[in-house]
């Protein structure tokens, strides 16, 4: 079954490259500014009195789990015996991200154990993931804080030193009120969640500079974006190009040739195309798709 990619798909697989809430920019974001690095942390922790957050790694590799590298895309040390990790989860959190997400959160505990060391040297481990889609029925709140409970006597068991807090941020609209001041946690996952800041709030001047921060990433990113933009584009075409070909369109085929050597060469050659025959046609298309030179085609079309 053939499958046409659309300029709509196409722009929406932009999109989400260049969100707020795209992996790429919040490592970019950890890692280049520690101003806001700090600030985030101190947020999401509901902790003004952080004082510093070193940087332990940015999207580390690590053993996987299930035959997939287990998401990381942030960890950071905020005191001797504390280790925050930050995720961000654009595609759901589900059975598989969640149990991947806690296989992370006891990899950090355990990769603390050197020999001699006696478990209480063993630093807390506090996971923040931060869910910009659905996910498992049970996470059905825009905060939810998971820890080892008794269930029988409903005693948390504080001795537990791996803590996740989840933000489930389709639920910040239903939980809080929209025509009304957000506080800054809920601005910024208001801007996490959509893309921009909330209408009725006035930013901090930290929330600016986050957004000062992504242009500064989109522009930095430019010609990664352009170049997914032209790779999606030939796709596209190439899918075109195919159906043109089963149908026997002679103009569809002259038409899709055209714009490949437009966008490749930048050249336009449409009124020597014109003069070709459709077996012409077929003979350069196949010296493109086979990476022929621009001099080739040219001595091919006469």
């Amino acid at each position: 079954m053939e499958v046409i990619i659309s300029d709509n798909f196409i722009q929406k697989e932009l999109a989400k490259i260049m969100r707020f809430s795209d992996d790429c920019f919040m490592k970019y974001l950890f890692k280049f500014y520690p101003d806001l690095r700090l600030y985030l942390c101190q947020l999401l922790l509901d902790d003004p009195t952080l004082e510093y957050v070193d940087i332990q790694n940015v999207e580390r590799a690590t053993k996987k789990y299930k035959g997939k590298f287990p998401i990381n895309d942030f960890v950071g040390r905020i005191s001797e015996d504390c280790i925050i990790n930050i995720e961000v989860q654009n595609n759901g959190v589900y059975e598989e991200e969640y149990d991947r997400f806690r296989a992370y959160g006891m990899f950090l505990l355990t990769e603390q154990y050197t020999a001699g060391d006696e478990y209480q040297s063993v630093g807390k481990v506090i996971q923040i993931i931060i869910n910009t889609s659905g996910g498992l029925e049970t996470l059905n709140h825009y905060k939810q804080h998971l820890e080892v409970m008794d269930m029988k006597y409903r005693q948390v068991i504080k001795e537990d030193k791996l803590t996740t807090i989840i933000y489930n941020t389709k639920y910040l609209q239903e939980e809080r009120d929209m025509a009304k001041e957000l506080s800054e946690l809920d601005q910024f996952m208001y801007l996490m969640h959509n893309n921009e800041l909330h209408s009725y709030s006035k930013p901090s001047k930290k929330l600016q500079q986050i957004k000062e921060a992504h242009a500064m990433y989109l522009a930095s990113e430019a010609e990664r974006f352009g170049y997914y933009k032209e790779l999606v584009d030939e796709v596209y075409d190439r899918q075109k190009l195919s159906r043109a070909k089963r149908e026997g369109r002679y103009n569809g085929k002259k038409n899709v040739l055209q714009r490949l050597l437009l966008n490749k060469y930048k050249v336009n050659l449409d009124k020597e195309l014109a003069e070709c025959t459709e077996q012409r046609i077929d003979d350069i298309l196949e010296v493109y798709l086979n990476n022929g030179t621009l001099e080739e085609i040219k001595r091919m079309i006469g």
